[in-house]
């Protein structure tokens, strides 16, 4: 079994036990669904790649059920999302492209493997452009992809004719990591951050009480305080000083009842 197959068939043990529950739901994926695209990515990498002349080929595990996946993020983005997608797949793709230039071409004096390194620098791009875990996956995929096809261009038109191939044996294997190690190093960020950061805790008055309501005293849920609670609390609040003054009224009527009385006596 291949290291691609193996590794996606922990994903899929991992789903069906429920890890990640929080990195689909961001990523708009119910466990059903992405059990049952990985599952067809297993199917897909037995099938025999797909040549489209002599120097394009493609796999439908490796490449074309994931491409499809990234097409079906992007569809389901907001426009500022989508603007952020392209621009991810842009500067991951620009930087790979820089990075097989700089990185020394023998595999041995390369200090970290190629795959995870465009993992990272895919994770730490998405990050940066929206702390999405969605746009850590297209990012980390369609811009290998996009990288890929640019150096196999220029390859083509300086005559060192090579072949593509998307998805196809080692390169499925750079994608999967990619992807797997530019969302967790995206999750593991935001994370950080939501944790190193200090929550204002939100306080609203009660005036039935004359105390704060909050959620750390548990007395306030986390969405409950919306637009309409604010505008009741404000009618409630204008009531309250409206009694008050009536009270306040009341009372120096009375008082004045009282010394007109003792004046008359």
């Amino acid at each position: 079994m291949s290291v691609s197959l193996i590794i996606v068939s922990i994903l899929i043990l991992l789903v069906m036990f429920g890890a990640g529950q929080k990195i689909l739901d961001n990523m708009r994926l119910t466990d059903k669904t992405a059990l049952i695209i990985l599952v067809s990515i297993c199917i897909g990498l037995v099938i025999p790649p797909i040549w489209i002349g002599e120097y394009f080929c493609f796999s439908i595990g490796g490449f074309l059920i994931p491409f499809a996946v990234a097409i079906y993020l992007m569809i389901s983005c907001g426009k500022r999302d989508l603007l952020r997608c392209f621009v991810g797949i842009i500067l991951v793709a620009g930087i790979i492209y820089g990075l097989e230039w700089l990185l020394p071409a023998d595999p041995e004096e390369v200090v970290i493997d190629n795959m995870y390194l465009y993992g990272v620098v895919a994770g730490i791009i998405s990050y940066l452009l929206g702390k999405s875990r969605r746009n850590a996956f297209i990012s980390a995929l369609l811009g290998i992809s996009l990288a890929q096809l640019v150096q196999w261009l220029i390859n083509m038109w300086t005559e060192q004719k090579s072949i593509l191939g998307l998805g196809v044996g080692g390169a499925f294997s750079t994608y999967i990591v990619a992807i797997i190690i530019s969302v967790a190093l995206c999750e593991f960020i935001g994370r950080c951050v939501e944790s190193a950061t200090i929550e204002k805790e939100e306080k609203v008055y009660n005036y039935k009480t004359h105390t704060y309501d909050s959620v750390k005293n548990g007395k306030l849920n986390q969405n409950t305080h919306t637009k309409e609670n604010r505008i009741k609390n404000l009618e409630n609040a204008n009531r309250v000083k409206i009694l008050q003054k009536s009270d306040k009224v009341l009372k120096n009527n009375a008082k004045t009842d009282k010394k007109e009385a003792k004046s008359e006596i």
